[in-house]
């Protein structure tokens, strides 16, 4: 799966995961749960490290499920947290400047798997 966003700090998604800062990704397509796959900084470069998908809904229902009994704004903020960005504006700026309703997308949140140690020291270029 391709990483190429950055943050409003201007720092790349993909570093983001690989340094389990980023745990949730927002997709137009759904992904199964417990699907294995590749963190890439770009189309046709190398992996950084790999993830698994642990949970995939619809952002919707994902709010429905999740909002009760906390308030919107440490919602909102947990929610840009876990995608990388340093705040809901940011976040929400980053989807309007693309021109993507963000609850038409799918939550993907995912764990960083076994093995990515010796991923991450040699830059993606040893095979996973």
């Amino acid at each position: 799966m391709i990483f190429v966003a950055k943050n409003e700090a201007g720092v790349p998604t993909w570093e983001l995961a690989k340094n389990k800062k980023k745990r949730v990704t927002s997709r137009v397509k759904p992904m199964a749960v417990g699907k294995d796959f590749a963190i890439q900084p770009g189309r046709g470069k190398y992996a950084v490290c790999r993830a698994k998908v642990v949970s995939c809904e619809n952002r919707l229902e994902h709010y429905k499920r999740t909002c009760h009994g906390v308030s919107l704004p440490a919602w909102k903020w947990q929610e840009a947290k876990l995608e990388g960005f340093l705040s809901w504006d940011g976040l929400m700026r980053y989807f309007q400047q693309h021109e993507i309703n963000f609850m038409d997308l799918y939550r993907i949140e995912f764990n960083l798997v076994e093995g990515n140690e010796e991923m991450i020291k040699d830059g993606g270029k040893k095979a996973f």
